[in-house]
């Protein structure tokens, strides 16, 4: 599961949300570039497409879980859930992978539009420490990569857009 350690070293996650009707959720980073915005502990997702057994032939249909993300019970948690309640439309919902160490540098974005919490959990670990686990379903999605050169500045980006196309 993608979390806050990856190829690219230890890194931080934020997650910036837009609401139709309630506006910006606030979360409580205070991370230049990022505050405001959600800090997220871990995340995961996934796209699928089905291919019939002995076949190597994929279909071009794919299939989405929604995006999880884990977080600490903070100041958005109240919104997040009224957002659950009253089935309000997330507009935009960006997810960023921030390299930590040196210069710090945004490396890796999900973006969801026309979005919706589907589900949100709270727990607690043996320690006491409290978490909410968020799932945001979504009708269109972009990913975009944006590599960093040894010199430090930024390179090429590469982007996949999707859209979930409801079935007849």
């Amino acid at each position: 599961m993608p979390g806050a350690s990856t190829a690219h070293g230890s890194g931080d996650i934020f997650l910036s949300v837009q609401t139709k009707r309630a506006g910006k959720v606030k979360g409580e980073s205070a991370v230049p570039g990022h505050e405001d915005e959600i800090a997220i502990s871990s995340w995961r997702w996934s796209v699928q497409a089905s291919s019939s057994l002995g076949s190597t032939a994929a279909t071009a249909r794919r299939s989405y879980s929604g995006l999880t993300v884990v977080k600490a019970i903070d100041s958005a948690s109240t919104a997040l859930l009224s957002a659950l309640a009253t089935n309000d439309e997330v507009k935009e919902s960006v997810l960023t992978m921030r390299k930590s160490g040196g210069e710090a540098v945004d490396y890796f974005f999900i973006k969801l539009k026309e979005a919706r919490v589907t589900q949100i959990e709270h727990s607690t670990n043996e320690h006491g420490g409290a978490s909410e686990v968020v799932t945001f379903a979504f009708r269109k999605v972009e990913v975009e990569y944006r590599r960093q050169e040894s010199s430090g500045g930024r390179g090429a980006s590469s982007v996949f857009t999707d859209e979930i196309v409801p079935s007849a």
